[in-house]
């Protein structure tokens, strides 16, 4: 029996989709020759030469050979600012580790600016984004969080782990258990111990970034967690998991 499990901390699902487009063919019998350069200049262009109107240039041109930052994130002065929002996913673990091996290996800011509006999302991708920013703290980045909306689920991890926390007075916060989404099928008893065990692994870490980023201990996040708490972000600088609201 074919089955598949899905797990998500979030308040939604969503699906991503590319599609291919098959190349126009060269007319038949007609002489070409591609020619492609790679160089910091301008857009992608197509030239003919004069006397070879036979022969096509194409000049294939890459503004930043060296690596740029991701299409969510920009600098400004001395300042890196990336933008986290909507469901969490690999794609947003995937542009944040992008961005801080640009950094790292290409400029000389350390100073980074996130700038956070989340509902959740994957579990797995909410702790891989706090596991890189605690990273990027030890590598000698600063980082700063702005929060803003709604922090909630896998993305309060990911705004608890920076080195400075700051909420907009209005923005909403919530805490809950994980959740395994399943399509219908039969089961063991040794898949269900499996998957309990997953979900103990998975609330462990969950629960120890925020006791370690926060005044409250273990004990009081479990409770907070399991039945689903929203708090505002006065009472979240009250337990420590906001250092400033502005």
């Amino acid at each position: 029996m074919f089955k598949k499990v899905v797990l998500f901390l979030a308040l939604g699902i969503f699906f991503v989709g590319c599609a291919t487009v098959p190349s126009t063919p060269s007319p038949a019998n007609t002489p070409q020759e591609i020619v492609v350069r790679v160089q910091a200049a301008e857009p992608t262009k197509l030239t003919v030469e004069d006397g070879q109107k036979d022969r096509v240039n194409r000049s294939m041109e890459v503004s930043n050979p060296e690596g740029k930052l991701s299409q969510l994130s920009f600098i400004s002065s001395n300042k890196a600012f990336v933008k986290i929002f909507s469901g969490l996913s690999v794609a947003d673990v995937t542009r944040l580790w992008n961005d801080l091996v640009v950094l790292e290996n290409n400029t000389e800011i350390r100073d980074v600016n996130l700038f956070i509006n989340s509902p959740g999302g994957d579990a797995f991708s909410g702790l891989a984004l706090a596991d890189q920013i605690e990273r990027a703290r030890r590598k000698g980045f600063k980082v700063t969080a702005h929060a803003s909306g709604i922090i909630a689920s896998a993305a309060v991890p990911v705004f608890a782990v920076c080195d400075v926390r700051l909420a907009a007075p209005g923005t909403i916060f919530m805490v809950h258990e994980a959740a395994l989404w399943k399509w219908p099928g039969r089961e063991t008893a040794s898949d269900i111990q499996s998957q309990n065990d997953l979900m103990h692994l998975l609330r462990d870490r969950y629960i120890g970034k925020l006791v370690d980023n926060s005044k409250l201990n273990k004990t009081k996040w479990e409770e907070l967690e399991k039945k689903t708490t929203w708090f505002s972000a006065n009472k979240a600088m009250d337990w420590g998991l906001v250092d400033n609201i502005e």
